[in-house]
This record gives structure tokens, C-alpha cells and sequence, in this order.
């Protein structure tokens, strides 16, 4: 079991007593179930935060901790391709009549408010985390990739690195004084990880686990899960979420004849009976920032095959090999490959994954973002 140092903080005159977090709506994303499990943190510790959402669509209010408040825009902005761009205008009033004392973007898509709230609250710190890479892997660190980092995160004071590794990446973007690291935190500061002996057995049980939209890469799964059955390897993949992409994907799972193979679930509310039933996470996503699915399953003892997507990760196979895979490229047949010589290691351990993940906890995370908001609050304040 994981266990860790909790520090209450002494609020003074020049603290964050009430943090703002702004939404676009109650949308399935783990951003914002990561923002959430934060928020009611910050309550626990005598903050006062607040939930401004552009619209109430969503599943996701419900996961919102009591003692945090909701706020809904009286003229709704519904997601739409461009409504991010409206939506920092349509929150900047009621925003500032809220009063906070700082706020929370809790990943890069809501970067786009930014600008709008510091123009009515130029003495707020704004803190965001970088959820996502800023600008795309093909654009390296130019001149452009610069200026578009540094534009899209315009408004924001403080960006947030999920990693120390992702911090590195960043401050190749933007000025090292505005970046911090800030571990994720997927894990509960009382989870137990549950480790597994041996290792799987036929047919393998696979787990696909996020959104059914293009970042996620869906049909890269459904690719792999052709390969395997065209290899003739008995399993099952079981894939959880929903999304833009559901219809099409139930569509190709006909058309590539995956029916015995593939079991499209929708959204779950609560996947822990999934990665216990699992012997591998398969994660086929174009882009990642630190995504808090792999420490679920790793809690869960499930190791992990995935796309090259983000950094993070590959510091986690480096720690040790028993813990995933990583393959070189986005292409199906080195995935069922992984897949394949998974299948024949042993489970990782539980000591082997607690010293992987345990850096990821609650309590530890919501304590260094305090602190980082009350610096920058602290420096305001003697302005």
C-alpha cells in the first residue's frame, strides 16, 4: 500500500482562499477527472473552488466532490468546433464576479480562455496544466514552434509539466521561469496495488481504455486486433469509452469481421472490474501528456502495450521492462508484435510498481499546486 506525507498549508492574506476552474462542460476526459479529484482536495484543505462550466452538457457533474461550487454560464456556449474561442469572452464576467483569488486550467484545450480572464483580472494568477504537447511533434523547436507555444499559452502565468522529463520537453518551448513539474494524480493516496502471479494465459484478455476520438486512435486498436486474429492468437478486446468516433467504430468492427474478437463497452463509470479482469492495456493514442489510465492498471498489476505518444512513458519502461512496452512506431503490426512478446514475461511486481507510480499521489500533487498558487499570489501581492 502506498502511503504518503500529508502538509496542511496556513492560509494568510496573500494565499489562493478561492480557486477558480473553468470547463467548457461535464465532458468524459481524464483532465477533468483529475481537476476534480484536486478540486475536492483543495476543499478538504479549507479552499474554497469553484466549478465555472461554459454549458452543463455531460456525464461528468456528477463526479464533481461535494463542498465544490458549479457554476453554469446563464447564456450557455455548447462544444462546437470553434466555441472554444468564444468561450473565454462569454466566462470573463462572470469570472470576475465569482472573485477568485486564482485559476486552474486544467489541460491545454482551455488554454484558449486564458487571455480573456487575465484581461479582466490582470492581478489573478492563472495556472495551467499541460496536458497535452503544445504544439506538434513534426514542428521540433523552431522559430514557429515557439511562437505557437508561447501564443497559445499567452494568459497563462504558470504551465504545469506532468513530469520532470515533460518539464524538459517544455522549457525547450517556453521560458523556463514559467514552468513547474507537478506529478499527475491518478493515485489515491491509499491505493493498494494488486499485483498478479505468472503471467497471462490464453486467450489473452486485452483492455482499450479512453475516448473514441481521433487523439485516442481507436482504429489503430481495431488494426492491431485484425493482426492478432489474422495470427491466429486466441483473445479479446474489450474496449471502454465513447465518443465522436462510437458509430464508425461499431461500423468497422462489422465490416472487419471482429465480432468474436472485439467488445465495444461505451462509457463505465467505474473500470476497475475491467483492468482486473485484463492481462494487458493496449493504448494506441497519437499524443499523450502523462495519461492516468496506465497507473490505473498499473495499480491493477496490468502491464502495458503502447504507441510512442508521450515521454512519460517511456520513462516508466526504463525504470523497469516488466512494467510495458513500447513500440517504435504507430502501425499495427509492431503493436500485435508487442503484444505477442508480452504475453510470454511475467506480470510486473508489486514493489516493482509502486516505485514507478507512487510519486503520482493525491495528497503530494494537491500540496504542490497549493503552494505553487500561493507564490504567485504571494507575488502579487507585493506589487
Amino acid at each position: 500500500m502506498a502511503r504518503f506525507f500529508v502538509f496542511e498549508r496556513d492560509m494568510g492574506e496573500a494565499s489562493a482562499r478561492h480557486i477558480l476552474i473553468p470547463i467548457h462542460d461535464f465532458s468524459l476526459g481524464g483532465t477533468e477527472r483529475i481537476a476534480f479529484r484536486l478540486a475536492g482536495e483543495w476543499v478538504r484543505r479549507g479552499r474554497r473552488v469553484t466549478v465555472l462550466a461554459g454549458a452543463s452538457d455531460g456525464p461528468m457533474r456528477a463526479q464533481v466532490p461535494g463542498g465544490v461550487g458549479i457554476e453554469v454560464l446563464a447564456e450557455p456556449v455548447p462544444r462546437s468546433t470553434f466555441s472554444r474561442m468564444r468561450l473565454g469572452a462569454a466566462m470573463a464576467g462572470p469570472a470576475k464576479a465569482l472573485a477568485p483569488n486564482a485559476v486552474f486550467l486544467i489541460g491545454n484545450f482551455h488554454f484558449a480562455v486564458a487571455r480573456a480572464l487575465k484581461h479582466v483580472m490582470p492581478q489573478v494568477p492563472i495556472v495551467g496544466k499541460v496536458s497535452n504537447p503544445l504544439v506538434p511533434d513534426q514542428l521540433g523547436t523552431g522559430r514557429i514552434a515557439h511562437a505557437l507555444a508561447n501564443w497559445w499559452s499567452g494568459g497563462v502565468d504558470k504551465l504545469v509539466a506532468m513530469s520532470l522529463g515533460l518539464r524538459d520537453e517544455l522549457a525547450q518551448l517556453v521560458p523556463t521561469p514559467r514552468t513547474i513539474a507537478i506529478p499527475d494524480p491518478f493515485l489515491d493516496d491509499d491505493a493498494l496495488i494488486i499485483a498478479r502471479d505468472g503471467q497471462p494465459r490464453s486467450p489473452l484478455s486485452l483492455l482499450f481504455v479512453g475516448r473514441l476520438e481521433p487523439q485516442k486512435n481507436p482504429l489503430l486498436a481495431l488494426a492491431t486486433a485484425t493482426k492478432l486474429r489474422d495470427m491466429g492468437v486466441p483473445f479479446a478486446l474489450t474496449m471502454i469509452g465513447g465518443g465522436a468516433m462510437e458509430s464508425r467504430m461499431r461500423h468497422e468492427v462489422v465490416r472487419l469481421g471482429l465480432e468474436d474478437h472485439v467488445t465495444l463497452q461505451g462509457h463505465v463509470s467505474n473500470p476497475v472490474p475491467f483492468f482486473r479482469q485484463a492481462d494487458m492495456l493496449l493504448m494506441t493514442s497519437r499524443y499523450e501528456g502523462v495519461p492516468a489510465v496506465i497507473g490505473e492498471a498499473l495499480v491493477a498489476g496490468v502491464p502495458f502495450v503502447a504507441t510512442p505518444c508521450t515521454p512519460w512513458l517511456a520513462d516508466i519502461v526504463a525504470r523497469d521492462p516488466s512494467l510495458g512496452t513500447l513500440v517504435a512506431a504507430h502501425d499495427a503490426a509492431h503493436l500485435a508484435q508487442a503484444v505477442l512478446e508480452r504475453a510470454a514475461r511475467p506480470f510486473p511486481t508489486a514493489e516493482v510498481i509502486a516505485q514507478a507510480i507512487r510519486g503520482h499521489c493525491l495528497s503530494n500533487a494537491a500540496e504542490a499546486y497549493l503552494a505553487a498558487f500561493d507564490s504567485l499570489v504571494e507575488e502579487q501581492h507585493q506589487t
